[in-house]
């Protein structure tokens, strides 16, 4: 089951409920997630992070039907995240299974909200005076997550990170 804390800008965007947060705090926390909506190019963005280890995923150009698909778009989106990143095949498939039950509750991460904003600031310079249709997602999402560091968590890279938990267990 992943939990996915959504803005109050997600919250108006999506047809879910929205949970109490307390009720899941036994999830581990890799299944845990923040999700924002941002406007980048004046077209409406996702932005997905793992509350673990800062992994993160970019979606540029959401529609409302895709809103009301929002758990099977993220579950897709994090396949072609995983495939694009050249994550372990049992480690995908262990998130993947993980996120065929998705629940929304507020946010609870002030830290996680702060990287999302960060991850905000690279998508929109990346994406700068670019047509949408010029916009590369792949490469903005590679380099959010194997080359961006996050100055606030002893300056780690969210691939890294990801790459390590599962390493440990």
């Amino acid at each position: 089951m992943f939990v996915i804390g959504a803005t109050k800008k997600l919250q108006n965007e999506i047809d879910q409920p929205i949970e109490n947060v307390e009720e899941y705090q036994n999830v581990p926390e890799i299944y845990q997630w923040h999700a924002n909506v941002v406007t980048i190019n004046r077209r409406k963005c996702l932005l997905l992070m793992n509350n673990a280890t800062g992994l993160n995923l970019t979606l540029f150009g959401l529609r409302k039907q895709q809103f009301q698909h929002l758990d099977s778009v993220i579950k897709g989106s994090l396949k072609q995240l995983f495939q694009l990143l050249g994550v372990e095949k049992k480690v995908a498939d262990q998130m993947l299974d993980a996120a065929d039950e998705i629940v929304y509750t507020k946010t609870k991460s002030r830290k996680v909200l702060g990287m999302l904003n960060e991850i905000k600031f690279f998508s929109e310079d990346m994406a700068a005076g670019k047509a949408y249709e010029d916009i590369d997602a792949a490469e903005i999402n590679q380099f959010n997550n194997k080359e961006l560091v996050f100055s606030n968590l002893e300056h780690i890279k969210p691939y890294i990170e990801f790459i390590h938990y599962f390493e440990q267990q």
